[in-house]
């Protein structure tokens, strides 16, 4: 057995900032204290529950929202970008995109702002929307999106990943969130263990290995408003130690 003084890198479960366990995220900072990871890569870092188009059509729902505050679009993000400053530490932070990230952009493509509940997101839906036709003027099949975007507005030093792009430490790829797999079906670790490549990705919310393919859990809380029923989500993270060597560490009652 011997003592370690670093890792090569660490994959946090999703984050879905708003819906974190914010137990589990101070547990987890202390961890990278210790464990010092060199490439840390973080999964669903934004939630979009302001703007969920799963929930844009309930009156009801949006009633709620207006009543609580909770459809601030630009107070979500805030929210996110301020979460992420305990990361600015650390080197090599890797922001995967992810299927949350595509909920503000595809409200921007969607949704009229003149029609929406709320005015309070009007001016930023035109402040959005303006960014992202930037991007479709640059390349409009290539396209890293709003969050990415923003994110390195306030953290330039942190790597942010397109739908296309690869990030590989120790032989892993670690650059692909896992909602698509092959010729854009969708991702399943069933279908990644068949890659010719060793693998971690998020999405699922459960943990899970099928021989090189591996699934980071979450860093919400247990439940949030979309798992009804039994659940097998779990909080729980990987490791890649320096000897290419993956593990899973769960979190059991924080």
């Amino acid at each position: 057995v011997n003592r370690i003084n670093s890792v090569a890198a660490i994959i946090l479960g999703d984050i879905h900032h708003g819906h974190h366990d914010q137990q589990v995220m101070d547990k987890t900072f202390e961890l990278m204290d210790t464990l010092v990871p060199e490439h840390v890569i973080l999964h669903d870092v934004f939630d979009g529950n302001s703007i969920s188009h799963h929930e844009m059509k309930d009156p009801f729902i949006q009633y709620a929202k207006e009543i609580q505050g909770t459809n601030s679009v630009e107070k979500e993000i805030e929210g996110m970008l301020d979460g992420l400053k305990p990361f600015e530490k650390h080197k090599n932070v890797v922001i995967v995109r992810s299927n949350h990230d595509d909920f503000l952009d595809r409200w921007l493509k969607n949704e009229d702002w003149k029609k929406q509940p709320t005015t309070k997101n009007s001016v930023t839906y035109m402040e959005y929307s303006a960014l992202l036709l930037k991007q479709y003027a640059q390349n409009p099949y290539d396209v890293k999106g709003v969050i990415p975007a923003l994110i390195n507005q306030r953290y330039p030093k942190f790597i942010t990943l397109g739908r296309r792009s690869s990030y590989r430490v120790k032989n892993w790829e670690l650059g692909q969130h896992g909602d698509i797999g092959s010729n854009g079906s969708r991702g399943s670790l069933l279908q990644f263990r068949k890659l010719n490549t060793k693998i971690v990705v998020g999405h699922y919310h459960s943990p899970g290995r099928k021989d090189g393919a591996l699934a980071v859990g979450t860093s919400t809380t247990l439940r949030v408003n979309y798992n009804h029923g039994p659940s097998s989500w779990l909080q729980s993270h990987v490791i890649i130690h320096q000897d290419g060597k993956a593990q899973h560490l769960n979190f059991i009652s924080g």
